[in-house]
Protein backbone atom coordinates (compact mmCIF):
# COMPACT_ATOMS: atom_id res chain seq x y z
CA UNK A 1 0.00 0.00 0.00
CA UNK A 2 0.98 3.31 -0.28
CA UNK A 3 2.67 5.09 2.75
CA UNK A 4 0.72 7.68 4.42
CA UNK A 5 -1.92 7.82 2.20
CA UNK A 6 -5.97 7.09 2.68
CA UNK A 7 -7.86 5.06 0.87
CA UNK A 8 -11.26 4.66 -0.20
CA UNK A 9 -12.96 7.75 -1.58
CA UNK A 10 -12.57 10.17 0.59
CA UNK A 11 -14.70 13.34 0.49
CA UNK A 12 -12.84 15.37 2.99
CA UNK A 13 -9.34 14.05 2.25
CA UNK A 14 -9.45 11.74 5.43
CA UNK A 15 -9.86 8.12 4.39
CA UNK A 16 -8.88 4.79 5.62
CA UNK A 17 -6.34 2.47 4.98
CA UNK A 18 -7.23 0.28 1.62
CA UNK A 19 -9.66 -2.39 2.17
CA UNK A 20 -10.82 -3.75 -1.55
CA UNK A 21 -10.48 -6.98 -0.88
CA UNK A 22 -11.93 -6.89 2.74
CA UNK A 23 -14.84 -5.12 1.26
CA UNK A 24 -15.12 -7.76 -1.19
CA UNK A 25 -15.08 -10.18 2.02
CA UNK A 26 -17.44 -8.54 3.86
CA UNK A 27 -19.93 -8.13 0.89
CA UNK A 28 -19.40 -12.22 0.82
CA UNK A 29 -20.39 -12.47 4.38
CA UNK A 30 -23.09 -9.92 4.49
CA UNK A 31 -24.65 -12.14 1.13
CA UNK A 32 -23.89 -15.15 2.97
CA UNK A 33 -25.56 -14.38 5.81
CA UNK A 34 -28.69 -13.29 3.71
CA UNK A 35 -28.95 -16.78 2.13
CA UNK A 36 -29.11 -18.29 5.70
CA UNK A 37 -31.86 -16.26 6.85
CA UNK A 38 -33.90 -16.68 4.05
CA UNK A 39 -33.17 -20.56 4.75
CA UNK A 40 -34.31 -20.00 8.18
CA UNK A 41 -37.49 -17.79 6.71
CA UNK A 42 -38.02 -20.76 4.21
CA UNK A 43 -38.10 -23.39 6.97
CA UNK A 44 -40.00 -22.05 9.51
CA UNK A 45 -42.91 -20.54 6.90
CA UNK A 46 -43.24 -23.93 5.90
CA UNK A 47 -45.09 -24.64 9.09
CA UNK A 48 -46.44 -20.91 9.14
CA UNK A 49 -47.97 -18.43 7.38
CA UNK A 50 -47.38 -16.82 4.32
CA UNK A 51 -47.17 -13.60 5.78
CA UNK A 52 -44.82 -14.56 8.23
CA UNK A 53 -42.45 -16.05 5.56
CA UNK A 54 -42.51 -12.83 3.72
CA UNK A 55 -41.94 -10.72 6.63
CA UNK A 56 -39.06 -12.75 7.49
CA UNK A 57 -37.49 -12.61 4.17
CA UNK A 58 -38.08 -9.04 3.91
CA UNK A 59 -36.72 -8.54 7.22
CA UNK A 60 -33.62 -10.75 6.25
CA UNK A 61 -32.98 -8.96 2.83
CA UNK A 62 -33.41 -5.75 5.11
CA UNK A 63 -30.81 -6.87 7.48
CA UNK A 64 -28.31 -7.48 4.83
CA UNK A 65 -28.60 -4.57 2.94
CA UNK A 66 -27.12 -2.06 5.55
CA UNK A 67 -24.71 -5.24 6.58
CA UNK A 68 -23.41 -4.19 2.95
CA UNK A 69 -23.77 -0.94 2.99
CA UNK A 70 -22.17 -0.51 6.37
CA UNK A 71 -18.91 -2.18 5.09
CA UNK A 72 -18.81 -0.07 1.99
CA UNK A 73 -19.05 2.98 4.21
CA UNK A 74 -16.26 1.92 6.71
CA UNK A 75 -14.25 1.09 3.47
CA UNK A 76 -14.97 4.76 1.56
CA UNK A 77 -16.33 2.80 -1.33
CA UNK A 78 -19.50 2.96 -3.18
CA UNK A 79 -21.34 0.12 -4.45
CA UNK A 80 -19.84 -2.16 -6.98
CA UNK A 81 -21.42 -1.46 -10.18
CA UNK A 82 -19.50 -4.45 -12.24
CA UNK A 83 -18.78 -4.51 -15.33
CA UNK A 84 -19.03 -0.75 -15.81
CA UNK A 85 -21.68 0.58 -18.06
CA UNK A 86 -20.40 3.70 -19.50
CA UNK A 87 -17.93 6.45 -18.50
CA UNK A 88 -19.31 8.81 -16.25
CA UNK A 89 -18.64 12.71 -17.12
CA UNK A 90 -17.18 14.97 -14.54
CA UNK A 91 -18.48 17.20 -12.06
CA UNK A 92 -18.24 20.83 -14.18
CA UNK A 93 -17.24 22.51 -10.96
CA UNK A 94 -13.93 20.29 -10.28
CA UNK A 95 -13.23 20.03 -14.28
CA UNK A 96 -10.13 21.86 -15.23
CA UNK A 97 -11.11 25.37 -17.03
CA UNK A 98 -11.17 25.76 -20.67
CA UNK A 99 -10.40 29.19 -20.01
CA UNK A 100 -6.46 28.57 -18.55
CA UNK A 101 -3.97 27.59 -20.54
CA UNK A 102 -2.12 24.49 -20.89
CA UNK A 103 0.61 22.72 -22.46
CA UNK A 104 1.16 19.09 -22.77
CA UNK A 105 0.79 18.15 -18.83
CA UNK A 106 1.75 21.87 -17.40
CA UNK A 107 -1.34 23.71 -16.38
CA UNK A 108 -1.40 27.77 -16.32
CA UNK A 109 0.75 30.51 -17.09
CA UNK A 110 4.42 28.96 -18.59
CA UNK A 111 5.84 32.16 -17.04
CA UNK A 112 4.41 31.89 -13.46
CA UNK A 113 6.21 32.39 -11.03
CA UNK A 114 6.11 29.34 -8.88
CA UNK A 115 5.47 25.64 -10.14
CA UNK A 116 3.91 22.87 -7.80
CA UNK A 117 4.73 19.43 -9.00
CA UNK A 118 2.03 16.90 -8.42
CA UNK A 119 3.39 13.39 -8.54
CA UNK A 120 0.07 11.20 -8.62
CA UNK A 121 -1.10 7.82 -9.57
CA UNK A 122 -4.74 7.62 -11.44
CA UNK A 123 -5.61 4.51 -8.87
CA UNK A 124 -4.91 6.72 -5.79
CA UNK A 125 -8.02 7.51 -3.47
CA UNK A 126 -6.19 10.17 -1.96
CA UNK A 127 -5.09 11.46 -5.03
CA UNK A 128 -8.98 11.55 -6.33
CA UNK A 129 -9.45 13.25 -3.14
CA UNK A 130 -6.89 16.10 -4.05
CA UNK A 131 -8.42 16.17 -7.62
CA UNK A 132 -11.86 16.37 -6.36
CA UNK A 133 -11.64 18.64 -2.97
CA UNK A 134 -9.02 20.63 -3.28
CA UNK A 135 -7.29 20.87 -6.63
CA UNK A 136 -10.02 23.19 -8.19
CA UNK A 137 -9.43 25.84 -5.60
CA UNK A 138 -5.66 25.55 -5.93
CA UNK A 139 -6.59 26.45 -9.47
CA UNK A 140 -9.07 28.85 -8.99
CA UNK A 141 -6.89 30.98 -6.37
CA UNK A 142 -3.56 30.67 -7.60
CA UNK A 143 -3.29 28.97 -11.23
CA UNK A 144 -6.03 31.40 -12.63
CA UNK A 145 -4.25 34.43 -11.42
CA UNK A 146 -0.90 34.05 -13.07
CA UNK A 147 0.61 33.37 -9.58
CA UNK A 148 1.14 29.41 -10.01
CA UNK A 149 1.75 26.63 -12.61
CA UNK A 150 0.74 22.65 -11.91
CA UNK A 151 3.16 19.83 -13.43
CA UNK A 152 1.90 16.29 -13.59
CA UNK A 153 4.06 13.40 -12.77
CA UNK A 154 3.43 9.60 -13.09
CA UNK A 155 4.46 7.75 -9.69
CA UNK A 156 2.96 4.18 -10.19
CA UNK A 157 2.12 3.23 -6.69
CA UNK A 158 -1.27 0.64 -6.69
CA UNK A 159 0.02 -2.04 -9.13
CA UNK A 160 2.77 -3.34 -7.34
CA UNK A 161 0.53 -4.43 -4.62
CA UNK A 162 -1.25 -7.23 -6.64
CA UNK A 163 0.91 -9.00 -8.88
CA UNK A 164 0.39 -8.98 -12.56
CA UNK A 165 -1.79 -5.75 -12.30
CA UNK A 166 -1.41 -3.13 -14.35
CA UNK A 167 -4.58 -0.58 -14.59
CA UNK A 168 -2.38 2.20 -13.30
CA UNK A 169 0.32 1.74 -16.10
CA UNK A 170 -2.25 2.12 -18.48
CA UNK A 171 -4.04 4.64 -17.56
CA UNK A 172 -0.89 6.54 -17.12
CA UNK A 173 0.23 5.42 -20.54
CA UNK A 174 -3.44 6.50 -21.76
CA UNK A 175 -3.02 9.80 -20.24
CA UNK A 176 -0.01 10.17 -22.46
CA UNK A 177 -1.52 9.10 -25.69
CA UNK A 178 -4.37 11.86 -24.73
CA UNK A 179 -0.96 14.52 -24.10
CA UNK A 180 0.46 13.65 -27.69
CA UNK A 181 -2.75 15.17 -28.68
CA UNK A 182 -2.97 18.10 -26.87
CA UNK A 183 -5.89 17.09 -24.39
CA UNK A 184 -3.83 15.58 -20.88
CA UNK A 185 -5.60 17.85 -18.96
CA UNK A 186 -9.72 16.64 -20.19
CA UNK A 187 -8.80 13.09 -20.11
CA UNK A 188 -7.07 14.07 -16.53
CA UNK A 189 -10.25 15.16 -15.64
CA UNK A 190 -11.74 12.12 -17.12
CA UNK A 191 -9.87 9.30 -15.37
CA UNK A 192 -10.74 10.57 -11.98
CA UNK A 193 -14.25 11.20 -12.48
CA UNK A 194 -14.11 7.33 -13.33
CA UNK A 195 -11.54 5.92 -10.88
CA UNK A 196 -13.21 3.14 -8.41
CA UNK A 197 -11.66 1.25 -6.13
CA UNK A 198 -8.03 -0.01 -6.67
CA UNK A 199 -7.77 -2.76 -9.31
CA UNK A 200 -11.18 -3.37 -9.72
CA UNK A 201 -11.30 -2.82 -13.69
CA UNK A 202 -12.13 0.71 -13.84
CA UNK A 203 -9.05 1.57 -15.69
CA UNK A 204 -8.81 -1.67 -18.44
CA UNK A 205 -7.53 -0.58 -21.69
CA UNK A 206 -11.16 -1.52 -23.05
CA UNK A 207 -12.09 0.82 -20.74
CA UNK A 208 -9.73 3.56 -20.74
CA UNK A 209 -10.21 3.97 -24.82
CA UNK A 210 -14.29 4.23 -24.02
CA UNK A 211 -13.13 7.33 -21.66
CA UNK A 212 -11.42 8.81 -24.41
CA UNK A 213 -14.24 8.62 -26.77
CA UNK A 214 -16.64 9.98 -24.07
CA UNK A 215 -13.56 12.52 -23.12
CA UNK A 216 -13.70 13.73 -26.97
CA UNK A 217 -10.37 12.37 -27.73
CA UNK A 218 -9.64 13.60 -31.23
CA UNK A 219 -7.94 11.13 -33.12
CA UNK A 220 -9.32 7.69 -31.37
CA UNK A 221 -7.60 5.83 -34.01
CA UNK A 222 -4.64 6.64 -33.02
CA UNK A 223 -5.17 6.82 -29.36
CA UNK A 224 -6.27 3.12 -29.43
CA UNK A 225 -3.38 1.90 -30.89
CA UNK A 226 -1.35 4.14 -28.41
CA UNK A 227 -3.11 2.38 -25.49
CA UNK A 228 -3.16 -1.09 -27.04
CA UNK A 229 0.83 -0.83 -27.94
CA UNK A 230 1.35 1.00 -24.59
CA UNK A 231 3.40 3.08 -26.44
CA UNK A 232 4.06 5.13 -23.35
CA UNK A 233 4.78 2.62 -20.71
CA UNK A 234 8.72 2.84 -21.10
CA UNK A 235 8.26 6.57 -20.69
CA UNK A 236 6.53 6.20 -17.24
CA UNK A 237 8.34 3.80 -15.91
CA UNK A 238 11.47 5.95 -16.07
CA UNK A 239 9.86 8.76 -14.79
CA UNK A 240 9.25 6.71 -11.77
CA UNK A 241 13.70 7.17 -11.35
CA UNK A 242 12.63 11.19 -10.94
CA UNK A 243 11.37 11.12 -7.83
CA UNK A 244 12.47 9.08 -4.50
CA UNK A 245 8.77 9.82 -3.10
CA UNK A 246 6.69 6.40 -2.56
CA UNK A 247 3.64 7.91 -1.52
CA UNK A 248 0.69 9.78 -3.50
CA UNK A 249 -0.12 12.50 -4.21
CA UNK A 250 3.47 13.93 -3.71
CA UNK A 251 3.29 17.21 -4.19
CA UNK A 252 6.39 19.98 -3.66
CA UNK A 253 6.15 23.60 -4.67
CA UNK A 254 9.47 25.04 -6.04
CA UNK A 255 11.03 22.11 -5.41
CA UNK A 256 10.85 22.20 -2.12
CA UNK A 257 10.03 19.69 0.77
CA UNK A 258 7.23 17.56 0.00
CA UNK A 259 3.61 18.83 1.68
CA UNK A 260 2.15 17.02 4.57
CA UNK A 261 -1.10 16.40 2.30
CA UNK A 262 -3.64 15.70 5.08
CA UNK A 263 -6.80 16.26 2.92
CA UNK A 264 -7.31 20.02 3.90
CA UNK A 265 -6.70 22.73 1.11
CA UNK A 266 -5.18 24.59 4.22
CA UNK A 267 -2.41 21.79 4.01
CA UNK A 268 -1.70 22.86 0.17
CA UNK A 269 -2.48 27.01 0.44
CA UNK A 270 -0.16 27.38 3.53
CA UNK A 271 2.72 26.22 1.80
CA UNK A 272 1.51 28.17 -1.78
CA UNK A 273 1.52 31.14 0.19
CA UNK A 274 4.46 30.85 2.25
CA UNK A 275 6.15 30.98 -1.28
CA UNK A 276 4.05 33.99 -2.55
CA UNK A 277 5.80 35.61 0.78
CA UNK A 278 2.24 35.55 2.19
CA UNK A 279 1.11 34.71 5.70
CA UNK A 280 4.99 33.17 5.36
CA UNK A 281 5.10 32.00 9.03
CA UNK A 282 5.91 28.41 9.67
CA UNK A 283 2.94 25.67 9.29
CA UNK A 284 2.49 21.93 9.08
CA UNK A 285 4.53 20.91 6.20
CA UNK A 286 5.20 24.51 4.99
CA UNK A 287 8.74 24.93 6.56
CA UNK A 288 10.48 23.43 3.89
CA UNK A 289 8.87 25.25 0.77
CA UNK A 290 8.95 28.66 2.61
CA UNK A 291 12.70 28.81 2.79
CA UNK A 292 12.69 27.93 -0.91
CA UNK A 293 13.55 31.63 -2.89
CA UNK A 294 11.05 31.74 -6.01
CA UNK A 295 14.57 31.34 -8.26
CA UNK A 296 14.55 27.30 -6.53
CA UNK A 297 11.66 26.61 -8.74
CA UNK A 298 11.81 24.05 -11.61
CA UNK A 299 10.93 26.67 -14.01
CA UNK A 300 13.27 25.85 -16.59
CA UNK A 301 12.11 22.07 -16.36
CA UNK A 302 8.47 22.05 -16.39
CA UNK A 303 8.43 23.76 -19.80
CA UNK A 304 9.95 20.84 -21.62
CA UNK A 305 8.09 18.81 -19.39
CA UNK A 306 5.03 20.94 -20.48
CA UNK A 307 5.15 20.35 -24.29
CA UNK A 308 3.25 17.21 -26.25
CA UNK A 309 6.79 15.47 -27.36
CA UNK A 310 8.75 15.60 -24.00
CA UNK A 311 5.96 14.68 -22.11
CA UNK A 312 6.71 11.50 -23.77
CA UNK A 313 10.11 11.79 -22.51
CA UNK A 314 9.64 12.36 -18.46
CA UNK A 315 13.56 12.50 -17.96
CA UNK A 316 12.76 16.21 -19.14
CA UNK A 317 10.00 16.69 -16.70
CA UNK A 318 10.91 18.44 -13.44
CA UNK A 319 11.68 16.43 -10.89
CA UNK A 320 11.43 15.94 -7.03
CA UNK A 321 14.95 14.27 -7.20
Amino acid sequence: MTSNRPSGRPSSGAGVPPTSRRSARQQRLANREANRAMSRASTRGSGGSNRSFLLITVGALAVAAVVIAGALFLTGQKAPVKPFTGPIAPIPSVGTPASIPFDGRTLGNANAPHTMDMWEDFQCTACYAFTIDVEPQVVTNYVATGKLKLVYHDLLTIDSQVAGETESLDAANAALCATDQGQFWPYHDWLFANQYSENSGAFTKDRLKSIAQSAGIKDLTTFNTCVDNGTHNADVVAEQSQTTSTSTPTLIVDGGTPISFDGSYESVSSVIDAALGINASPSPGASGSASSAPSASPASASPASASPASASSPSASASAS
